[in-house]
């Protein structure tokens, strides 16, 4: 299995306790990932533009410092190269909001030095380069900035996805106006099973497989709620597997099987989750064949469709 997003980094480095990849009371730790046969485990560099106490560039820094701390540590070798991927436990290098760069585009060398193989434009706040998801209307239809644009040029000549997660509508169509690549969407979901600004619409959704993109099934109770008021009330605190498999008929229905992976957003998302480690995604899985999904479609979900893209824009 392939995982497009976690935020167990972010935890561990934010943490008094002394834990580890090897030993941690989160959702992902290196037993864990064994355990759920994940062969690539994309770890994020968040940086929380609200918690900082250094730079934005400097926060960066010491995270990729812990993130190679942990991976050594955890003896988990990291995926520099997609071709290498060969189904045994490796770390993929993330980015999440590009307000860690600080505005400087040539700093996108750096981090392909480092091995990122895909870098998030935002997060939940205005940055250098564009504008977040938002409730504000205004907010939401706002785009790309010029250094956006520059971001996009970069990351497609240095071999880096563009993550489109947590951008902004008016954002998420400049990227498939400029892009030349496929992109990502590495945590979202379908905004029409539920309305959230993080989750894509099915025009957004069809429009991202047209072009060649992946989008990655967000475990987060309030992104896969039920909405309808045909179905059971809705409970935001909770990540069940029924909501995933109508996310994930949903999602097929707009933009086909090849469109959709994993991205769990593990560490990053709290509540009460059906699937609440790596080992626990075969409760997915066999809910999704006895729902009548074929092999093939599953195994495009679990890996397939995330190796492809990543091989595609590398």
């Amino acid at each position: 299995m392939i995982d497009l997003h976690s935020d167990t980094i972010y935890r561990l480095a934010g943490s008094k306790e002394p834990y580890t990849l090897l030993d941690n009371p989160f959702s992902i730790t290196k037993e864990h990932l064994g355990k759920g046969h994940v062969g690539a485990q994309c770890f994020a560099l968040f940086v929380h533009m609200g918690e900082i106490s250094h730079s934005p560039w400097e926060e960066l820094n010491l995270l990729h410092d812990r993130f190679t701390e942990e991976i050594d540590k955890a003896g988990i070798p990291q995926l520099r190269d997609i071709s290498e991927y060969d189904g045994s436990v490796k770390a993929i290098l993330t980015t999440e909001e590009g307000a860690s760069i600080e505005g400087d585009i040539e700093r996108l060398e750096e981090l392909k030095r480092w091995g990122v193989m895909a870098f998030g434009l935002t997060w939940n706040f205005e940055n250098e380069l564009g504008y977040p998801n938002s409730k504000d209307k205004a907010v939401m239809s706002s785009g790309l900035k010029r250094k956006g644009f520059e971001a996009i040029e970069a990351c497609e000549a240095l071999g880096i996805a563009v993550d489109v997660s947590h951008l902004s509508d008016g954002g998420f169509w400049d990227v498939v106006e400029a892009a030349h690549k496929p992109f990502i969407a590495t945590h979202s979901n379908a905004r029409a099973v539920t309305d959230v600004s993080r989750n894509l619409s099915d025009e957004m959704i069809k429009t991202l497989a047209d072009k060649g993109g992946v989008m990655g099934l967000n475990l987060c109770p309030a992104f896969l709620s039920s909405i309808d008021p045909g179905l059971p009330s809705s409970d935001f605190a909770e990540s069940r597997v029924s909501d995933m498999v109508r996310h994930i008929e949903h999602i097929y229905r707009a933009g086909g099987e090849d469109v959709l992976a994993i991205g769990s957003d593990f560490d990053g998302i709290e509540g009460r989750l059906e699937i609440a480690h790596p080992d626990s995604f075969h409760l997915l899985f066999d809910a999704l064949k006895a729902d009548g999904m074929s092999e093939r479609q599953i195994e495009k979900l679990r890996f397939r469709n995330a190796l492809r893209v990543f091989s595609d824009i590398g």
